[in-house]
C-alpha cells in the first residue's frame, strides 16, 4: 500500500485484496482446470465497484490489477478490455456518447471487450482491413476479428474499422461502439493460459448502426484514439504481470520452506536463497518501473515508451519469476495441482499481449537512437 494515496482508494485496494484472499484464490483452480467462467466472481468485481477504478488514480488502478492478478489471471482481460473502452469514451467520445455510455460501463451493468485484432493486423493494427460504410447518416460495417478476448459475455464492443477503405496505414480508421448483438461469436478459440475467459474469433456482417456510435464523432482518428488507450492498456499488462510474479514468488517460498532435501530444508539453502532475491528484486524492478510510467501518463500526453518499457520489462519478469518457481520446485512443480504450472502458462500471455515485446523494444530502440527529447524517465 502506498502511504500518499488518498484514504477512499485505499480503503478500494483493501477491498480488493479481502475479494482475491477469500473468493478469487479459492475459486481460482477449480475454475481454471473446468475452463467455466467466473460469473460470480465477476458480479462481485461489480460490487466492490471495480469497473469504475479507472475513475481513480492511475496508480489506484495498476494496484487494484496486480492484486487481481495475484489471485487469478482470467481476471484481468475482463478489467483491461472494460477499462480500455472507459478511458477512450473518456477522453475522446463526444458528451453525449459519455452521458449515454459511461454510468453503465463506469457501474458494471455495461461490460465492454475491444475488437482490435485481424488475423494480419495483430500488433500491426495499421492493417486493419475490416471496413465502416456510410448509409446516409449510418453506418455499415463489415468485420473480421480473432483474439478478441470477454467477446462472448461482454454486453458492447469498441471496435476498430476503416471508414476510408482506400486509404492505407493510419489514416481512415475509425471506432465504433457495437452493442451485443451486433456482432457473432464464430468460434472461441483454444489457448495456452487464462483458460477462465473466452478468446473468439467474431464477424460483423453488415450491420447498420446510427451515426452517433462513431467515437468522437468524427472519422479517421480511431488509431490515436486506440494507441491512447493502448498504453493504459500496457500498464494494466505490466501491473498483472508483476501481480503474477508475485503469485509465483510466494508459491515457490511457501513450497521451499516444505520442502527437505539433502538433508535440510531446501529454503535454508544458499543457492535458493539467491535466487529468490533475483526474482524478488526483479518484481520490486518492475513494479518501480510501472507505477513511475502510470505516474507519467496521470500528467497527460502521450507515453508510449514509459508504458512500452514497463510492459516489456514486467512481462518478462513475470516469466522469469514463473520458471524459477518451477524450477524450485523440483519435478513436483511441473504438476497441475501445485499451481506452478497454471502460473507459467499465465504469465507467457504477457510476451504478446497489448503489443509483441519485440515490437515495443524495436519502438523504444528506434526513438531513442532518432533523438527522443524527452528521456527522463530512463
Amino acid at each position: 500500500m502506498l502511504p500518499d494515496l488518498p484514504e477512499p482508494d485505499q480503503q478500494f485496494l483493501k477491498q480488493v485484496t479481502e475479494f482475491v484472499d477469500r473468493k478469487v484464490i479459492p475459486a481460482a483452480d477449480a475454475l481454471d482446470a473446468a475452463e467455466t467462467y467466473p460469473g460470480s466472481l465477476v458480479a462481485m468485481m461489480k460490487d466492490i465497484g471495480f469497473f469504475s477504478a479507472s475513475t481513480r488514480s492511475l496508480t489506484t488502478y495498476c494496484l487494484a490489477l496486480e492484486e487481481l492478478a495475484r489471485g487469478w489471471l482470467s481476471l484481468i482481460p475482463i478489467a483491461n478490455a472494460h477499462t480500455s473502452s472507459v478511458w477512450t469514451l473518456k477522453h475522446h467520445g463526444t458528451e453525449r456518447q459519455k452521458q449515454k455510455w459511461l454510468p453503465r460501463l463506469l457501474s458494471g451493468d455495461l461490460l465492454a471487450c475491444l475488437g482490435l485484432t485481424e488475423p494480419h493486423a495483430g500488433s500491426d493494427l495499421q492493417a486493419v482491413t475490416s471496413t465502416a460504410t456510410r448509409v446516409g447518416t449510418d453506418w455499415s460495417i463489415r468485420a473480421q476479428k480473432t483474439l478478441i478476448t470477454h467477446s462472448d459475455h461482454s454486453d458492447a464492443m469498441m471496435i476498430l474499422v476503416r471508414t476510408s477503405p482506400w486509404s492505407k496505414g493510419q489514416p481512415g480508421l475509425s471506432l465504433f461502439m457495437l452493442h451485443r448483438d451486433e456482432w457473432e461469436v464464430k468460434r472461441r478459440l483454444p489457448k495456452l493460459g487464462s483458460k477462465g475467459i473466452e478468446t473468439c474469433e467474431v464477424s460483423v456482417n453488415d450491420i447498420v448502426i446510427p451515426g452517433d456510435r462513431l467515437v468522437g464523432g468524427t472519422a479517421g482518428h480511431g488509431f490515436a484514439q486506440v494507441m491512447d488507450a493502448l498504453e493504459v492498456g500496457r500498464l494494466a499488462v505490466a501491473s498483472a504481470a508483476v501481480g503474477v510474479g508475485r503469485s509465483a514468488l510466494w508459491n515457490a517460498v511457501d513450497y521451499i520452506n516444505r520442502r527437505e532435501a539433502f538433508g535440510g530444508v531446501v529454503a535454508d539453502m544458499p543457492a535458493v536463497q539467491a535466487r529468490i532475491a533475483e526474482v524478488a528484486t526483479a518484481l520490486a524492478a518492475a513494479k518501480a518501473l510501472t507505477l513511475g510510467a502510470a505516474q507519467a501518463k496521470e500528467r497527460g500526453g502521450r507515453r508510449d515508451l514509459e508504458t512500452s518499457s514497463a510492459k516489456v520489462f514486467a512481462s518478462e519478469t513475470a516469466v522469469k519469476a514463473s520458471l524459477v518457481a518451477m524450477e524450485l520446485a523440483g519435478g513436483n512443480g511441473y504438476l497441475e495441482e501445485l499451481r506452478f504450472a497454471r502460473i507459467l502458462r499465465d504469465a507467457a500471455l504477457f510476451l504478446a499481449g497489448e503489443g509483441a515485446n519485440g515490437v515495443l523494444n524495436a519502438l523504444i530502440g528506434t526513438r531513442i537512437v532518432r533523438g527522443e527529447k524527452d528521456l527522463t524517465w530512463i
